[in-house]
């Protein structure tokens, strides 16, 4: 086996020391040199000069933010006809894509038992008014009764005032004649016939008496006669109520045997077939389960599906950041290439107004006229809709197309500050920042840390952290409503609105801390706004 020679111990410490002296002449050498210790010092810049950044105000800017995502042409109103009743099939009168208008059958169903029942409740109702109006008529018979009783009362109680007129009248009579005969003036026979009349007018008045009674008797059983006939009347009228409202609620079940449109619209979907039995719950049992517009049990087949399609609408989905730029009359824009590539100009018609609680999102729907001309709906509010503009071709927006729904969020005159932008500076200066040579960095005015959002205003050579509220962001630019000001001893901390003058910083942001020194690079902008927001000579300036 060959082996390779190895120095003595001894050689190779040799070796080392002679390699350590070289070293240390060149090291000798390098240090030196004429110049060399300069050109080190210039290289290696010390670290504890303050960042340098750049100053900029919030600047006034028409923000527009555009929010799109994919969306289906939907009806306007969709309708599934479904039976009230288990029922047969007698007639269907319209098949898909036939147009209908509001009302119109659209087919008739068979219960010839519930026809017949219907019939009886309202020979029923006829029996029940005949028996009111003879109520009626026996209220005026006993109306009358009493009014006959009555009379016949007064007159027995006149003949009572006259008999007993007559009565003391006779009595009077008697004592006079009395006294003439026991002087002797008249006979006794005179006194007899005064006497007897006397008592004859006693019975008569007795007997008017009982008569009295008698009417008195008969009054109070015809009154009660009218009492009972009038009892009869309104138990009549409610035997009729009871019998009207059994016959609505019938000829209510009869109205359903016929299946109406529930709008204008066309008909996108039929599952009727002549004396197809059909069920409430679930409709056509016989349909192909295969076919569109099942319940989302997929067991109920509706016997028509009906479409408004006169207006269709798009439904996009708002972010929360968002929800509260976007209302009715926003300007939106609907692409549907299977339609017409070129995007339709529409505005939002309605929100939900309350977010949706698991995606975060607020639902904005756009409706979009499917004609060339516009109508007037009360139905739809007071909104503008978009008119679509039908092609010659006579192609029109048909429900389940795809689009593509865009909401757009302007915000004129908003203050903003840019969310990235590059700071040119040479490279000396980036490489005290940054530690390495480029030509530009990238810079931001706003830092959000957890759900907070802050920037940093220049004050006085310092960096002063402030929380800021933000609205819309188009990428770039985030526009800035309000920001906090540090509370006073013993008060609260407060918001204040922005007024587009205050001088921010500008630059890497993860480099500052509140109330550090911070350097202004000498920039148009940033002289401006240090000079505007500074006395003479408070800026640094950049050696």
């Amino acid at each position: 086996m060959h082996r390779v020679p190895v120095a003595p111990p001894s050689d190779r410490l040799a070796g080392f020391g002679r390699l350590g002296s070289w070293l240390m002449v060149g090291l000798v050498a390098v240090l030196a040199a004429p110049g060399c210790h300069h050109e080190e010092e210039n290289r290696y810049k010390s670290v504890a000069r303050p960042p340098v950044v750049q100053l900029i105000e919030p600047r006034a800017r028409n923000m527009v933010r555009v929010v799109g995502q994919p969306s289906f042409i939907e009806a306007y109103e969709r309708s599934s006809v479904y039976p009230k009743m288990n029922a047969y099939i007698q007639e269907w009168k319209v098949d898909i894509g036939d147009k209908v208008k509001k009302d119109q059958p659209l087919a008739y169903l068979f219960v010839p038992e519930l026809v017949e029942e219907h019939g009886t409740k309202k020979a029923t109702v006829v029996l029940d008014r005949e028996r009111v109006d003879l109520a009626l008529k026996v209220v005026k018979v006993a109306e009358a009764d009493v009014e006959a009783a009555q009379a016949r009362l007064e007159e027995a109680r006149a003949e009572l005032a006259s008999d007993q007129a007559e009565v003391e009248r006779w009595d009077s009579e008697v004592k006079r004649l009395d006294s003439e005969v026991k002087r002797g003036v008249l006979s006794p026979q005179d006194l007899l016939e005064a006497t007897n009349q006397w008592k004859k007018n006693i019975a008569a008045r007795d007997a008017a008496k009982a008569t009295v009674m008698k009417a008195e008797a008969e009054l109070l059983s015809r009154q009660a006669a009218l009492s009972q006939a009038r009892v009869d009347v309104r138990v009549a009228e409610a035997a009729l109520s009871v019998a009207e409202s059994e016959e609505k609620r019938l000829k209510a079940w009869v109205g359903y045997l016929t299946l109406p449109a529930p709008f204008d619209g066309i008909i996108v979907a039929r599952n009727a077939n002549t004396f197809d039995f059909v069920l409430p719950t679930t409709g056509d049992p016989s349909a192909d389960p295969r076919v569109p517009h099942l319940s989302p049990s997929g067991a109920a087949a509706p016997i028509y599906v009906v479409d408004r399609t006169d207006v269709v609408r798009v439904f996009v989905d708002i972010p929360e950041q968002d929800a509260n730029y976007v209302q009715p009359g926003t300007k939106a824009s609907v692409l549907v290439r299977a339609f017409r590539d070129q995007p339709i100009p529409a505005t939002v018609s309605r929100t939900s107004w309350a977010l949706n609680v698991k995606s975060r999102t607020l639902r904005a729907e756009i409706d979009l006229y499917n004609s060339d001309v516009p109508k007037v709906y009360k139905d739809l509010g007071s909104h503008q809709i978009a008119t679509v503009g039908l092609s010659k071709t006579g192609s029109q927006l048909l429900p389940g197309m795809y689009a593509y729904g865009k909401v757009i969020i302007e915000r004129p005159g908003a203050h903003a500050l840019p969310v990235a932008a590059p700071m040119h500076i040479d490279d000396n200066t980036f490489c005290e920042v940054q530690g390495c040579k480029r030509e530009h960095a990238i810079m931001s005015a706003l830092m959000r840390v957890g759900e907070k959002t802050f920037c940093w205003r220049y004050e006085n050579g310092h960096a002063r952290r402030l929380e800021v509220e933000t609205g819309i962001s188009d990428g770039k630019w985030t526009e800035v409503t309000n920001y906090q000001v540090p509370p006073a001893p013993g008060s609260a901390d407060h918001w204040v609105p922005v007024t587009g003058t205050e001088p921010l910083i500008l630059g890497d942001l993860t480099l500052l801390a509140d109330g550090d020194p911070v350097e202004v690079a000498q920039t148009p902008e940033s002289t401006k706004v240090a000079s505007a927001s500074s006395p003479p000579g408070l800026e640094r300036k950049r050696p």
